[in-house]
């Protein structure tokens, strides 16, 4: 099988290629039709784009315009004071956390145990005395149907 050198086409055309390439791909287009019209196509892809670009003309005062549109360009400082305010904020926070964080985070886990200690604490103590629970029971009911008929009038008085 034949190895063709389709890559080295597009340098070829380009002048890119160093002597012995340039020669190895000579020699390699006398014998190989497939790369002799695929150079072909490449010649006149380059005509092509060549002719494309040759026609567009770009405005004479396109330079001056420019360096006009560079030299009068500013970036306004109010586009950025929001992000320095965001900083200003949120530095103190990060520095306050590095120092005091692992303190905090288990002050924070300590105060949670205790809420479910008194939260267990309060559901023995309700359980263990009958009428705790009996009131419990009643007061949780009637919350319930407090909650039923004043959704009810609330919903009968928006569909009226």
């Amino acid at each position: 099988m034949e190895r063709h050198l389709k890559e080295q086409l597009s340098a070829y055309l380009d002048g890119e290629l160093n002597q012995d390439e340039r020669q190895e791909v000579e020699a390699h287009l006398e014998t190989c039709e497939t790369c002799q019209e695929l150079l072909e196509d490449y010649l006149h892809l380059k005509q092509d784009f060549v002719l494309s670009f040759s026609s567009i003309e770009a405005p004479e005062d396109l330079e001056d315009k420019v360096i006009r549109s560079l030299r009068t360009k500013t970036f306004p400082a109010e586009k950025y004071i929001g992000w320095f305010i965001f900083l200003c904020i949120l530095i103190p926070f990060v520095i306050f956390y590095a120092l005091t964080g692992t303190v905090i985070i288990k002050l924070l886990h300590g105060f949670s145990k205790f809420i479910i200690i008194l939260v267990y604490a309060a559901s023995h103590f309700i359980l263990s005395v009958p009428v705790l629970s009996g009131m419990v029971i009643f007061l949780s009911l009637l919350v319930l149907a407090v909650s039923f008929y004043s959704l009810k009038r609330m919903l009968h008085t928006t569909v009226s």
